[in-house]
């Protein structure tokens, strides 16, 4: 509220109930002339009871955290089991052949695995001449379905 609407205000906004302050007066003197005979709570404890009075506390549990390193290897490493299981071909039965290779993956192969001089032994040298390279003529059919064959976007990759 701001402080220039305070002068409006009428009631303060608390109620008392009624006839509260008419008993109020009788009923503080009856209480103390109840306190006044009453001296004790009825309550005592025995004779030397504090002075003896020993509480046992037990040793603090070891608090073994779930997290430890301990278990976390092990389970990091079932987890890894599982997946191992599951990404190996256990259920895939189908027994594979050539023609599943890709040529691109066979090429790589070669490249890459295979070391000239284990090429040379494969072939003899009369197979091999260049000749057979240079005079070598191909028909205007043979070119044009090749070219019908090939992508013309792969060319342009290399």
């Amino acid at each position: 509220m701001k402080n220039e609407k305070l002068h409006y205000i009428k009631n303060s906004g608390f109620k008392v109930p009624q006839d509260y302050f008419e008993g109020l007066e009788d009923s503080i003197l009856a209480e103390a002339k109840l306190n006044g005979l009453v001296s004790d709570s009825g309550f005592k404890t025995p004779e030397g009871y504090l002075e003896d009075f020993n509480v046992s506390v037990k040793k603090e549990a070891k608090v073994i955290s779930i997290f430890s390193r301990k278990n976390m290897l092990f389970v990091s490493s079932i987890a890894a089991a599982i997946v191992l299981f599951f990404s190996l071909n256990i259920f895939d039965n189908s027994p594979l052949s050539i023609n599943d290779l890709d040529t691109t993956t066979v090429d790589n192969y070669i490249l890459d695995e295979t070391e000239i001089g284990d090429l040379v032994s494969l072939f003899q040298d009369n197979e091999l001449s260049e000749t057979q390279f240079i005079d070598y003529t191909l028909s205007d059919e043979t070119l044009d379905s090749y070219l019908e064959v090939i992508d013309v976007s792969d060319l342009y990759l290399e």
